[in-house]
Parts: C-alpha cells; sequence; structure tokens
C-alpha cells in the first residue's frame, strides 16, 4: 500500500492507494480515519484502484482555520482531491458522515459518480423528532471538548446515548473500540467541535438525487436512530440494493469484516456484469448502425448508377 500526502487549498491531505483498474473510494466517519478501510483495501485492491483519505482535521491530515465545517465542505475536500489524484468517475463507499459526504458529493457532481455504499448513514441528524432532541443533547456538550478535553467529551455523549438505549451500537468487537479510541485521540478538540457540528447540520433533503446504482448497508445493531433511515435512502435513491450485515454495528466493516466484503463484493460484481451488458448492447447497436450505413450507401450507390445510366439513355 502506498501513502501519501496531497497538497490541496485547504492544506494537506493523507492518502492511501493501491491496486488499479476502476476508482474505489472509501470515505471514513466522523471523528476516525483511513485506517477504518485498510481490510477493504486489502480485499479490494486486486479488482479496484483503491483509495482511502483522511478528512480535514482527523488522523494525519491538517486540520485548517475554517471556522465552520459542513458537509458540503468535506464534499468539496473531495472533489479536490480526486483532480489531484486524476480519478474520474468513482464508486463512493463512505460510511456514517462518510456517506453523508458521498451524497453530497453525488448531488453536486453527478456525472463524477460512478456508483454509491452508503454505509451506516442517513440522510439528516434532524429527521424525526428523537433525532432533533437528541441533536440538541449533543449540540450542549460538544463545548466540553474545548472545555475539558476530547475524553470528557466522549465520556458526555455516552451518557446521552445512554439516556436512548445502550451506547454499544458504535463498535461491538474489541478490534472496533480500539480503533475508535485511537483515532478519536488524534483529533484536536478545535476540530471536535467544528466535525460534530457539521454532523449535526447536515440535512440532504434537498439535495438532488442521481439515478446511480446504490447499496446502502448497515450493521444489525447499529443504532435504531440510524436504521430507520434506510428505508429513507432506499425511496431516495430508486433501485437501490439494502442488506443487513449480522453481528455488526455501526463500525460494520470492522466489527463483521468478512461479510462486509462479501456483500460489497456482489453489489461490485452485479455492477460490472450489468456495465458489461450495456457496453455489449451499444457494441452491437454501433456494429448494427455501421451495417445500416453501409448498406444504404451501398444501395443510394447503386440507385444513382442506375438513374445516371436512365438519364444518359437516347
Amino acid at each position: 500500500m502506498e501513502s501519501f500526502f496531497v497538497e490541496t487549498r485547504p492544506g494537506r491531505t493523507y492518502v492511501q492507494t493501491q491496486g488499479t483498474g476502476v476508482p474505489l473510494v472509501f470515505i471514513h466517519g466522523a471523528l476516525l480515519n483511513s485506517g477504518l478501510w485498510t481490510q477493504q483495501i486489502e480485499t479490494f485492491s486486486d479488482l479496484f484502484e483503491c483509495v482511502a483519505y483522511d478528512l480535514r482535521g482527523h488522523g494525519r491530515s491538517d486540520p485548517t482555520d475554517l471556522k465552520r465545517y459542513t458537509v458540503g465542505t468535506f464534499a468539496d475536500d473531495l472533489a479536490a482531491i480526486l483532480d489531484a489524484l486524476e480519478l474520474h468517475r468513482p464508486i463512493l463507499c463512505g460510511l456514517s458522515i462518510g456517506g453523508m459526504i458521498a451524497q453530497s458529493f453525488a448531488a453536486k457532481y453527478p456525472e463524477r459518480v460512478r456508483a454509491l455504499v452508503l454505509c451506516d448513514t442517513g440522510v439528516s441528524t434532524c429527521h424525526y423528532l428523537t433525532d432533533r432532541i437528541l441533536n440538541q443533547a449533543i449540540g450542549l456538550v460538544t463545548p466540553t471538548a474545548m472545555l475539558l478535553g476530547v475524553p470528557e467529551f466522549r465520556r458526555f455523549t455516552h451518557l446521552i446515548n445512554q439516556c436512548f438505549g445502550d451506547h454499544s451500537w458504535v463498535a461491538q468487537a474489541d478490534k472496533s473500540v480500539d480503533f475508535v479510541s485511537n483515532a478519536v485521540g488524534m483529533v484536536t478538540p478545535q476540530e471536535v467541535v467544528k466535525i460534530v457540528t457539521a454532523l449535526r447540520k447536515f440535512d440532504s433533503s434537498p439535495l438532488y438525487r442521481p439515478k446511480v446504482p446504490a447499496l446502502i448497508l448497515n450493521g444489525e445493531s447499529d443504532s435504531p436512530f440510524i436504521l430507520r433511515h434506510a428505508k429513507i435512502l432506499q425511496q431516495s435513491y430508486p433501485g437501490a440494493d439494502y442488506r443487513i450485515i449480522p453481528k455488526a454495528g455501526h463500525l460494520a466493516n470492522l466489527d463483521n469484516p468478512e461479510t462486509f466484503d462479501l456483500m460489497l463484493l456482489e453489489f461490485l460484481s452485479e455492477l460490472a456484469s450489468k456495465r458489461a451488458r450495456e457496453f455489449a448492447v451499444m457494441a452491437w447497436l454501433s456494429s448494427t448502425l455501421a451495417k445500416g450505413r453501409s448498406l444504404i450507401k451501398s444501395f443510394t450507390s447503386r440507385r444513382g448508377a442506375t438513374f445516371v445510366q436512365s438519364v444518359g439513355q437516347p
């Protein structure tokens, strides 16, 4: 796997790539980093050009002086990264806020997206009344990241989640819990506030929904607040495939990577088969039209010769 920094206007972005072929771009969740996708990159790099990167303010990517982030900010960052890497029409695979970024990017740049894989994500953080209540509660404790530090902020958010249910939905496996702890520890308190605020303010209701193939994935033990958004996403992307990953929570690709990879592979295989069928149809049409033009030309040529002969007769 190759890792490097890409220079864009917002600053340096840490990127990992492996493989060749159609680009498959992985977008991690809030307060995490590209290490979330290590196994998926290993799995799919034999078939695709796999790319994962750290969002601004996350992991090894630079924080910025921008006072306020939105999901749209991260979507524009993605556009800049794709330009820098010269990646054309990628398949976007985003988890949590990564799925929100993928939705926003597809809405703004529909011609630049081949397909969407939306994992453990939603259409808004204020769609239902209980969403709005939880959203406001998280908003009240977000400043504690600046005042008391990130560990205290996490403790408060866990307490809030327990009021609405068991917070263990975030991560089921021990390796997932460890990854979250290490990843969050790499984010500064100032960035935590901006990132969480961007997440809280997300609402995709007015977004344009391009007609692209889509796969929606959820861990079966994900938060009920997130699980109920799956049906809305299916309605937003007609024909979208929906799968539930057993023995997995919010970080489904870490909790149960084997099943996650299998479901993603099935979707990508069907996508490739459909593309091959479309290509075959287009090739047949092109060949048929070429033959048709040849016949018309030949027929016209013969009729023209006949006409010339008849005109030349006394």
